[in-house]
């Protein structure tokens, strides 16, 4: 809770002040009620005195008012600071958190596990903060004030009363104690279950093409099981807590019936002061009924703390070390010697090339012989184990992230598109492009099929383009990147959707480009990298050849085997001599 009250300057005397006003409203119209009302009873009622009970009642309803506008203001006001404070600040430190890291944090944790973070844990934080909190207060300062009271008009009829609760605090210590536990491993249940929803979702077309509905109903019957079985032990647990602490709690009244009866009888205390002892009972009872389920609030808020202090406290490993910003002119890029190793095994080693300006360049090879690689270290997604990349001889890493990567223009081979109109999706990087950027991109990737929509541009798309084609994907992502005119327009295998003549006439486009750019294609095929300046063949994470397509067509290599092969298949006037 300190960590939470003391995560923004400024905000703990607010939340104080308005927990007092629930409070304080809830002591003056329950307490105070019940001691004014046994003064009515014995000074007015019993005493015949009539004229004093009229202003008595009538200060007891001054007293409600007064207690319950107090607490319904601070509800108000306590609601909607929870609701800011977790809503505006603590999840948008988090989103902010989450945009920053780096694909290290996404490859260890799950987004089923993010997601759960940011609603589920966001709203388990602002509950307690807004109800278990105050509720919790109340009940002790409710507590305290009925114990005062008692004690003050008979103590020894008080003690009597009280006789369970030390049985009843030695069951909460225990319980709290062996469900900590419980309720971290649920919390790390729900986060699996989440992520497979998600990945279950996302490939509903994968799971129907292999007719697998069944086995992934019964696989997602097993995963609910298992929660169901998890929340079940914890309820039962609760349950039994529970049932032993309400027979507990309940007892109190029946020694209060027998011996507050007895001491009635005996003279030890007044009909009034006994009235004002039953009304009051309930806030010695009830901390212990409600105690549970506080408690079990209180869990799941210490758990969520704790992952969410945990995302707020991970520092990205790629930060900006330098503050120059790389201006939007025509540079040279070098890799000198650059290697990667993840996890101990070698993916990039001994990595040399230098990339001139306005030229193409190309990198071929096998699955993953660490051709993406190369492009990550280049939009410093990851970093090199050793070496360095420079631009005009300035190391990357001395360049703002945003103006490096707002210098290149990077087509992913897995397209990504957002459940919003192609319009915003093409216009990602700016949103304020007119509509002749927007078909000037879209021409030149080849997707016309926009012009065939109803809606055109204004089309909306389902989530990550649901319902478009892998090459209908594949073209709006290279629009995308079009459209922003990049110093470096870099295509990572875009065209592995596409059929050949569509691939034909994209290549055409991006080669007679209308502006000037340097341009770096990986490609599995040799037709998208033949015309290339240089093309780099990698195997294994080492460049094994580099030329020309003619002078690497003349070393009878890897790249040449590969040429026999492809131009066999697909026609050897698209490939060349």
């Amino acid at each position: 809770m300190k960590w939470v009250l003391n995560y923004k300057k400024g905000i703990k005397w607010k939340y104080w002040f308005y927990n007092s006003m629930i409070i304080i409203g809830g002591l003056i119209s329950t307490i105070f009620t019940a001691m004014i009302l046994g003064v009515v009873i014995d000074k007015g009622l019993m005493a015949k005195n009539f004229d004093l009970i009229g202003p008595l009642l009538l200060i007891i309803l001054l007293i409600t008012i007064i207690g319950k506008t107090l607490s319904y203001f601070g509800v108000i006001l306590i609601d909607s600071f929870g609701s800011k404070y977790t809503g505006n600040v603590i999840k948008q430190d988090c989103y902010k958190k989450i945009n920053q890291l780096d694909q290290e944090f996404f490859r260890k944790n799950p987004l089923g596990e993010l997601t759960t973070m940011l609603i589920s844990d966001i709203w388990t934080i602002r509950y307690n903060i807004c109800y278990v909190v105050k509720t919790f207060l109340g009940i002790v300062l409710r507590f305290s004030g009925a114990l005062c009271y008692c004690l003050f008009v008979n103590w020894k009829l008080t003690i009597l009363i009280m006789i369970p609760m030390p049985i009843i605090g030695l069951l909460s210590k225990n319980y709290i104690r062996t469900s900590s536990k419980l309720y971290e491993r649920k919390r790390d249940i729900i986060s699996s279950f989440n992520n497979y929803i998600q990945e279950n979702i996302e490939a509903n077309r994968l799971v129907k093409n292999f007719g697998v509905e069944a086995d992934e109903i019964q696989r997602f019957k097993e995963k609910n099981k298992k929660l169901q079985n998890h929340n079940y032990k914890i309820r039962m647990r609760f349950i039994n807590f529970y049932n032993r602490v309400n027979i507990l709690s309940e007892s109190m009244t029946i020694l209060l019936v027998l011996f507050g009866g007895l001491f009635t009888i005996k003279g030890y205390i007044t009909i009034g002061e006994l009235i004002a002892f039953s009304s009051l009972v309930g806030y010695l009872r009830d901390p212990f009924i409600e105690l549970g389920s506080l408690i079990d609030d209180w869990q799941n808020f210490l758990v969520s703390v704790e992952r969410i202090q945990k995302l707020l406290a991970t520092k990205p490993t790629i930060k900006d070390k330098g503050t120059i910003t790389l201006t939007k002119e025509p540079h040279s890029i070098k890799f000198e010697n650059v290697s990667v190793k993840i996890d101990g095994k070698t993916i990039l080693s001994n990595i040399n090339i230098t990339i001139k300006p306005k030229e193409t360049y190309a990198f071929i090879g096998p699955v993953g012989s660490g051709k993406t690689t190369i492009i990550k270290l280049l939009l410093r997604l990851m970093e090199p184990t050793s070496g360095k990349i420079t631009i005009d001889d300035i190391d990357i890493k001395d360049y703002t992230k945003k103006s490096l990567r707002d210098y290149f223009g990077y087509v992913s081979q897995t397209a990504f598109l957002f459940s919003d109109t192609i319009r915003n999706n093409v216009s990602y990087a700016d949103l304020s492009l007119d509509d002749h950027r927007i078909y000037e991109a879209i021409d030149i990737a080849e997707a016309e099929f926009v012009y065939k929509l109803p809606d055109k541009i204004e089309t909306i798309i389902g989530e990550n383009g649901v319902s478009l084609s892998g090459g209908e994907k594949q073209r709006l992502s290279l629009a995308r990147a079009i459209v922003k005119k990049p110093n470096v327009l870099i295509l990572d295998d875009i065209t592995s959707a596409l059929d050949f003549e569509t691939e034909v006439a994209v290549s055409k486009n991006i080669a007679t480009l209308q502006y000037d750019c340097t341009k770096i294609i990986i490609a599995q095929k040799i037709f998208s990298v033949k015309d290339a300046n240089r093309i780099f063949v990698l195997n294994h994470g080492k460049i094994s050849e580099e030329g020309t397509h003619k002078q690497l067509l003349r070393k009878k290599g890897f790249y040449h085997t590969i040429y026999q092969i492809q131009k066999g298949n697909f026609g050897g006037e698209y490939y060349g001599k």
